[in-house]
């Protein structure tokens, strides 16, 4: 497989500049719905390694060559700086738990867009909530693959079933006050705007 893994440099990428057009971020769902071949010429759809990692069907496996080797898609290797970030941010919303490896790189790729580009005219698509809730959190624009999109923030923590004890981080599975099973719930929904 053709794979262009690009490193960040202030928004230049190897002669590739990623600010200045519409960026649309791309998760699994997007790709395997072939979402890259289908965006304008003025637009450029990135996404991480991660993510192409989890394209594992024959015929999405073959649009992601073409898109690669047509220059529709590019696979950004986002600095370590960004990944930690990431953590953070999704720690904030409670979201942690609910990711993967590859919805934490994308938020990471995120998260770096919004430091070198603004965020102005990215837009991510994807199906997941917990990605477009961190989305909304950022300031970024959502699209849905499949799915109707959220257009709140919300902030979860984890409430123990038994004692109802509070974890503000969201991360909590086991009660450390009784060792009651702990699940998430919803604490704040605000509007969305720019945190970074």
């Amino acid at each position: 497989m053709l794979v262009l893994i690009i490193r960040c440099f202030r928004g230049l990428y190897m002669g590739f500049n990623l600010c200045g057009d519409v960026i649309y971020v791309l998760d699994a769902a997007a790709l395997f719905a072939s979402y890259q071949l289908m965006l304008p010429h003025n637009s450029k759809a990135v996404t991480t390694k991660e993510v192409v990692e989890e394209v594992r069907d024959l015929d999405s496996r073959a649009s992601l060559e073409l898109s690669l080797s047509a220059g529709k898609l590019v696979i950004v290797d986002v600095p370590d700086k960004f990944l930690v970030e990431a953590v953070r941010v999704a720690g904030d919303l409670g979201e942690f738990s609910k990711l993967s490896k590859a919805d934490i790189s994308l938020t990471a790729l995120m998260i770096m867009l919004v430091r070198v580009c603004g965020g102005v005219d990215v837009f991510v698509v994807t199906d997941d909530y917990s990605l477009q809730n961190i989305a909304n959190y950022l300031g970024l624009r959502v699209l849905g693959v499949k799915r109707r999109t959220i257009d709140k923030v919300v902030k979860y923590v984890s409430v123990c079933r038994l004692c109802g004890y509070v974890d503000n981080t969201g991360l909590g599975v086991v009660c450390p006050v009784c060792g009651g099973f702990m699940s998430r719930r919803p604490s704040t929904v605000k509007s969305f705007g720019k945190c970074c």
